[in-house]
């Protein structure tokens, strides 16, 4: 963000770290439930069950505003009758309709056209003594809507789009004896948390909306039980006061984490190239998309080949026998045998890292710079695949770089719940690896609808995962689902303490010198002296900064307490 206010001399900008999370608020179920105890709201209870004696209510509570979908719920309703004339004087919709912007002409015609449909409905399906729809053009008092809530059957919400509708909250918490059902539209901010304990339905389908109420009227006291506990649990656990502490909470925290963005820094060149000739033991840390590939081709990563240009480049740099390469990626195994491939030439080792057919290369990637790499060039060559959940040392096998990433099981599940986002946001598209998942929105034609529906998937993914040994992280538009403690950072740390890093010896060389080294102490080199590690994507790759930092700091440690040791 541009810094306010940036004034003379700079001519630059600052940077600022900005949160942005979601807080889904509640409400106070207590006030609800004690108000049905309060002898006001008890008289009032008789006397609608008097009233509606023999009779289902269908309640919905609205503003007058084109998002509630009014309309929508009236249409249904005459729908309902036709469809099921049992329903005829046995059922009534009454609908408390809150006015709001009177003096607005269009809402002046919506107000109108809910009119009309209710006149309608009435003169077809009325009697003397019945009307199926009761619309009441005000507001009602506290004590009257906890009355209303209580004695109701179900509960309509049928918006067309809603941030929140706590009207559904409120129907939930006055119905613990009745166990009335929530029919709730998928487009409310609620269904995401109340999906499971509702009715959900498509209010821009008039006869889906139909068969929700009539699904909602006709189930067994058994199923009504099973949806309004889920309900009532999440109602009960996520109030306003959860709210508000992990609103505040989350702001303490805010401090820290704004820390860690520091302002970018342009990189010293000169110190830089001249540490760089100077070093014994170099290590490139090269990010593969937005580096050496473009991030774009991730879309198409299957067919991705390194192009000539950066081939030479690679080749030239591992020519010099101080130097190692680690490519770091997202691609599966397969991919980075085939990048890394174009690098040295065949590999002798399968698709997935293991023995068997080569990964042929591209041949003009191949022929970029010579016939390729010698054995003893290619075995500094390093990779992680899937961000770091895969590590490979030369021309060894890939290995896993954390115990979590054992378990696959979760995946089915992952992808099934990414598929029907991806079906729902156009030009998205799920992305499944061998022990990592995605689902990328970046090309969605509609960016905010993309955003909108990341959000709703990492909330269903957090519940549904929540005793998984994984993480859900949300970063770029893409969300993925990745082993618990697996990262490109920590992928880093498989490689620096490998025998390999440690003692600069390859698991061929260390073979080979088995024998001379025999009844003498092992001398281990240091680690790498110079490290420089390159990265597009932000958040992807601070990962491994933060590692290498750390890890800096501690040698730094070791360092001195040898000095104290010797003193």
């Amino acid at each position: 963000l541009p810094a306010a206010g940036g004034g003379g001399g700079g001519g630059g900008t600052m940077r600022h770290s900005v949160r942005v999370d979601a807080f889904p608020i509640g409400i106070d179920p207590d006030r609800f439930r004690r108000a049905l105890d309060a002898a006001e709201v008890k008289g009032r209870v008789l006397e609608l069950q008097r009233q509606y004696a023999g009779v289902s209510v269908l309640l919905g509570v609205d503003r007058v505003d084109y998002i509630k979908g009014i309309p929508h719920k009236l249409l249904a309703m005459e729908t309902l009758l036709e469809t099921h004339p049992q329903y005829v004087g046995r059922v009534v919709l009454l609908q408390i309709a809150v006015p709001t912007r009177t003096d607005v002409p269009e809402y002046q015609k919506l107000r109108a056209a809910a009119h009309e449909l209710v006149g309608r409905i009435n003169g077809r399906f009325g009697s003397p003594g019945y009307a199926p729809v009761q619309y009441l053009d005000k507001s009602v008092d506290f004590a009257e809507l906890a009355a209303l809530y209580h004695t109701s059957a179900a509960c309509v919400v049928s918006s067309l789009r809603d941030g929140m509708n706590l009207v559904a909250y409120e129907y939930v918490a006055c119905q613990q004896a009745a166990k009335g059902v929530l029919v709730l539209s998928e487009f409310a901010g609620a269904a995401q948390a109340l999906g499971a304990g509702c009715v959900r339905v498509n209010p821009y389908d008039t006869r889906e909306l139909a068969r929700g109420f009539h699904l909602a009227l006709s189930m067994s006291a058994e199923q009504r039980g099973v949806l309004h506990a889920y309900a009532d649990q999440y109602v009960s656990k996520f109030t306003s006061q959860a709210w508000a502490q992990a609103f505040v909470s989350q702001l303490a925290d805010s401090q820290p984490a704004s820390a860690l963005s520091a302002p970018a820094v342009p990189l010293p060149l000169g110190e830089v190239a001249s540490a760089y000739r100077s070093a014994s033991r170099r290590l490139l840390v090269l990010g593969v998309g937005g580096m050496l590939l473009p991030a774009a081709s991730e879309a198409a990563e299957g067919e991705a080949h390194l192009p000539p240009q950066q081939v030479a480049a690679l080749r030239a740099l591992l020519l010099d026998e101080t130097t190692t390469v680690l490519l770091v990626s997202g691609r599966t195994r397969a991919d980075m045998n085939r990048l890394i491939s174009d690098v040295t030439g065949p590999s002798p080792h399968g698709a997935d890292g293991s023995s068997g057919a080569a990964a042929k290369p591209r041949p003009s990637a191949a022929a970029a710079a010579g016939e390729g790499l010698s054995a003893a060039q290619a075995v500094r060559l390093w990779g992680l695949a899937e961000n770091g959940v895969y590590a490979r040392r030369g021309g060894g096998s890939w290995e896993l770089t954390s115990q979590a990433a054992q378990e696959a099981s979760w995946l089915e599940q992952v992808e099934e719940m990414m598929c029907y986002f991806e079906e729902r946001t156009p030009e998205s598209r799920v992305e499944r690896r061998d022990r990592t998942i995605r689902w990328s929105y970046e090309s969605a034609a509609n960016g905010p609808l993309g955003a909108q529906h990341a959000s709703n998937l990492v909330e269903s993914l957090e519940k549904t995962l929540s005793n998984a040994p994984v993480e859900v992280l949300w970063d770029a538009a893409a969300v993925e689902v990745r082993p618990h403690g697996s990262s490109s950072g920590l992928g880093l740390m498989h490689q620096l303490t490998s025998e390999e890093a440690l003692t600069g010896v390859s698991p061929e060389e260390a073979e080979g010198e088995g024998a001379a080294g025999a009844g003498g102490e092992e001398e281990e080199t240091p680690l790498f002296d110079f490290v420089l590690c390159v990265g597009n994507f932000s958040s992807r790759d601070e990962d491994i900064f933060a590692k290498l930092h750390q890890s800096e700091g501690s040698e730094a440690e070791e360092v001195e307490e040898a000095e104290e040791v010797e003193e």
